[in-house]
């Protein structure tokens, strides 16, 4: 394990933006993160430094010049079967697994829950902290349990599922526990019957698989249309760097969507269930979808444009910085929310 000083992010970044980390290392095990912990206590340099956690670094936004943090890339390995049953199997994954490797491997199992998930960049890791979520599922409706190491005090500690507070694209990791945690491994339930799997439900797979006369598809087809539908609607990251979807699908009261529908006809939108407070129903309309109809696909903010083939995600022309981002984001929200009166968030971090 090495401490590496002034590393450049952009090298880090599927965005290409950012400057410098102050520090820098690579963590590929419990034992490299008790080592630093200790050297952290003993070296006076590290003192109250901002441990920053890096996986794929496909869903942040950097900024520029000196970042005073210590950025961590874990790359904690593992991929271990620790229950199994005639329904189902318990893997417990190392947060440092590619993702996308983790989704083809179980598959090859004839797994089924992560198929909808495929082509996904990052980490297992940061599957958790995002509620990462795709095509009818999210992995909230898999993970049993998240192993995580203590920043503060040095210790590995479980946290279950419902304890992880999940919501849509959102976790106790962006709120309370935002910066208490570095998570090194996650614990999946996966099932065995592949009839159950979310992903069939969604329009657009069965759109797929109506196309090709396809009535009973094989995980391994599922996992196929996933991969071909994402490759049509999303840029290849070495030609457009991004960071996948910039924007949440809003949600909103059913009644809200009603009354906007009746101006804007043909507004796709799902049903989500109901508020936890008012027990209203609410919908989720398209962020996409909002942003291409409001006339803005494939418009150009400078070094930032809306990509061309799908409106929910912003690339970097060339020399982009984060400011550019942000501009282009804010200008993007107001002529959305002028237009539909329907407020967009921004799904990236921005550091």
């Amino acid at each position: 394990m090495v401490i590496q000083e002034y590393v450049d992010i952009k090298d880090y970044s599927t965005l290409h933006v950012g400057g410098q980390f102050r520090y820098f290392s690579v963590v590929s095990s419990i034992e490299d993160l008790l080592l630093l912990y200790a050297i952290a206590q003993a070296d006076g340099r590290f003192k109250d430094m901002l441990i920053f956690v890096l996986g794929g670094g496909s869903n942040i936004v950097f900024s520029d010049g000196l970042l005073n943090v210590f950025a961590l890339k874990i790359e904690i390995k593992g991929f271990e079967i620790i229950n199994y049953t005639d329904e189902y199997i318990d893997i417990k994954l190392g947060g440092g697994e590619i993702w996308d490797e983790v989704v083809s491997r179980t598959v090859d199992m004839n797994l089924s829950g992560l198929e909808s998930l495929s082509a996904i960049p990052g980490t297992v890791g940061a599957t958790p902290v995002q509620n990462v979520g795709a095509y009818g599922s999210e992995v909230k409706d898999t993970i049993l349990e998240v192993e995580v190491f203590d920043i503060k005090n040095g210790t590995i500690s479980i946290i279950s599922n419902i304890d992880c507070h999940f919501d849509y694209r959102d976790s106790i990791f962006k709120h309370e526990a935002k910066g208490k945690y570095i998570v090194t491994a996650v614990t999946y339930r996966l099932n065995k019957l592949s009839e159950n799997s979310n992903t069939l439900k969604y329009p657009g797979v069965l759109k797929y698989f109506e196309e090709r006369e396809i009535t009973n598809p094989t995980l391994n087809q599922i996992r196929e249309a996933v991969i071909n539908i994402r490759s049509c609607k999303l840029p290849d990251l070495k030609e457009y760097p991004n960071v996948g979807s910039f924007f949440k699908n809003p949600i909103i009261i059913k009644e809200s969507f009603l009354a906007i529908s009746r101006t804007y006809g043909g507004m796709p939108h799902f049903d989500v269930g109901k508020d936890k407070t008012t027990r209203q129903d609410l919908v989720k309309i398209p962020a996409g979808w909002l942003i291409e109809n409001a006339d803005l696909k494939g418009k150009s903010f400078g070094k930032v444009s809306v990509y061309n083939k799908n409106a929910v995600i912003l690339v970097n022309n060339g020399e982009a910085i984060k400011d550019d981002f942000i501009n282009a984001r804010n200008k993007i929200i107001k002529i959305v929310e002028d237009k539909f009166g329907i407020i967009l968030e921004q799904e990236p971090e921005i550091i």
